[in-house]
């Protein structure tokens, strides 16, 4: 004989109004304190994300004033007694603000001793650092050794320089706002 068991299942015909669902309703306490804290969290999640477009803007400006005041101590550091008006257009070029208005009122002194001791100068950089940075203005210590012959000294001499530039932008061109020497 066989022995036959039945099992029960769960209606499949219950109507929706039978299930269980999450109530619709809530209390006016928690109603604010739900809101509260969606508040909070898109109030978080704003400050989060311009704290890190500012920090990634920092790093961008950083990379790229470092570049910038790389090639720039070399072409402040190098000059040939031949293209000097060339040399000191050059520097002017990549100069803004103090640094401007200072090498510009000494070139023409400048210019004249270069010229007359027939002076001719090779800047290469050693190292370079962001000192510090924000997305505008960047300060870069550079370490550059500068070979200079002339005609009373044809074998080169080489001056061991630490420049501190401050650089700031201008219509999207890294400048030479300060340049110190160390």
């Amino acid at each position: 004989m066989t022995t036959t068991e039945t099992v029960e299942t769960p209606d499949q015909t219950e109507t929706p109004s039978r299930r269980r669902r999450f109530p619709l309703e809530l209390s006016m306490p928690v109603t604010i304190a739900l809101a509260a804290v969606l508040a909070l969290a898109l109030a978080a999640a704003a400050t989060c994300g311009l704290l890190l477009s500012n920090h990634l803007a920092t790093e961008r400006a950083g990379t790229q004033a470092l570049a910038t005041a790389k090639a720039y101590a070399v072409t402040v550091t190098s000059y040939d007694y031949e293209n000097i008006d060339r040399n000191f257009a050059d520097v002017l070029d990549g100069a803004t603000g103090e640094f401007k208005d200072q090498y510009g009122g000494a070139s023409k002194l400048l210019r004249q001793l270069i010229t007359d001791a027939k002076a001719k100068a090779t800047g290469t950089v050693l190292e370079a650092a962001v000192s510090s940075a924000s997305p505008d203005q960047v300060a870069v210590l550079v370490f550059v050794d500068q070979s200079i012959t002339n005609a009373v000294s044809p074998q080169p001499r080489v001056d061991r320089n630490r420049v501190l530039m401050t650089l700031t932008r201008h219509d999207g061109r890294w400048l030479v706002e300060k340049l110190e020497l160390m």
